[in-house]
């Protein structure tokens, strides 16, 4: 519809176009004050479970480390002797000598 025609309408007419301009708007704005905190939410949502997904991850590596290094202990004697010397554990009996710089 063009100006000149609107222009044309009656009173009563250009004051209902006003309101129903005026709801439709109104139900959109209303629309996104509705719906802005639950997207706002959704969003903060999705970044915590990202990170707790890493943190999971993270956790899985650590775990999988440690059950290899639980392996190594029961099946290999050099790795646990490594270990222990790293400690400063000796065998009974043994003599060591230790080189501070």
């Amino acid at each position: 519809m063009c100006y000149n025609s609107f222009m044309a309408l009656s009173g009563k007419d250009k004051i209902m176009r006003y309101l129903t301009v005026l709801l439709v708007l109104g139900i959109f704005v209303g629309g996104l004050v509705i719906v802005w905190p639950d997207y706002m939410r959704s969003r903060a949502l999705r970044r915590q479970d990202a990170e707790l997904s890493r943190q999971i991850e993270l956790k899985r590596q650590e775990i999988a480390g440690l059950i290899e290094n639980q392996r190594r202990f029961r099946t290999d004697a050099d790795f646990v002797e490594t270990i222990a010397r790293k400690s400063r554990r000796v065998f009974p009996g043994e003599l060591v000598f230790i080189f501070e710089d």
